[in-house]
C-alpha cells in the first residue's frame, strides 16, 4: 500500500515537472528583458545610506535592509565604493551587461535526524539550508561608472523549493523606481 502512494507521488512530481519545463520551451526567453545591450531606465534620484553600498527594493517601494521581508522577491541597486556619507544615485538610463544567478544561503538547518526510518522520511528528512536564489546584471552609466549591478532574488525557500525570481516579480518588486526599456 506504501509502495503505492510512493509511486502515485513520484508520478505526479514527474508530470509536475514536464509540465513546468514545456512552459519555457514555448519559444520565448524569459529573461530576454534582461539581455545584455537592453535598457533600464532609473526613473528617479535614490539615497544610499552612509556605510552602505546598496539600497533594497521591494513591493515597489525602496526598503531600509532591515525590514525586507526575506519571503517576497526583493531587488538592490549596488555601487562600487564604499563611502561614509549618504550619496545619490541620480535617475539615469542604464545598459545591461552580463547576466549572472546564483544561490545566497541564508541559514544552514543541518541534517535533520528523524526518529522514523520509513522510506517516506529517508526522501524527505534534509531539506537543505533556506536559500535565495538570484539573477544580478552588471549596469553601465556614462555618467555615473560608480554604479555596479542590480540583483533581484527570489523568496527565501528550502533549497530544493528556492526559485529565482520572474519577470513578474522583478518588475513588482522594482514597482515604477526602475522599468525596463
Amino acid at each position: 500500500m506504501l509502495q503505492h502512494r510512493i509511486m502515485r507521488f513520484a508520478l505526479v512530481l514527474m508530470i509536475t515537472g514536464c509540465s513546468q519545463s514545456s512552459a519555457i520551451r514555448d519559444g520565448k526567453d524569459p529573461l530576454a528583458f534582461l539581455a545584455a545591450g537592453s535598457e533600464i531606465q532609473l526613473n528617479r534620484d535614490l539615497e544610499i545610506p552612509a556605510g552602505e553600498t546598496r539600497v533594497f527594493f521591494q513591493r515597489g517601494k525602496t526598503i531600509p535592509v532591515g525590514e525586507l521581508d526575506y519571503y517576497h522577491p526583493s531587488c538592490d541597486l549596488e555601487v562600487w565604493e564604499l563611502q561614509q556619507k549618504v550619496r545619490t544615485v541620480a535617475k539615469d538610463l542604464f545598459v545591461i551587461g552580463r547576466l549572472s544567478s546564483g544561490t545566497d544561503p541564508v541559514v544552514s538547518l543541518g541534517t535533520t535526524q528523524l526518529v522514523d526510518s520509513s522510506t517516506v522520511a529517508r526522501l524527505f528528512g534534509d531539506r537543505g539550508p533556506s536559500v535565495h536564489r538570484y539573477l544580478r546584471v552588471e549596469l553601465h552609466s556614462a555618467t555615473q561608472p560608480d554604479v555596479m549591478r542590480l540583483t533581484c532574488r527570489g523568496a527565501w525557500a528550502d533549497y530544493y523549493d528556492a526559485r529565482f525570481p520572474s519577470e513578474v516579480e522583478i518588475k513588482l518588486a522594482l514597482g515604477d523606481i526602475m522599468v525596463f526599456l
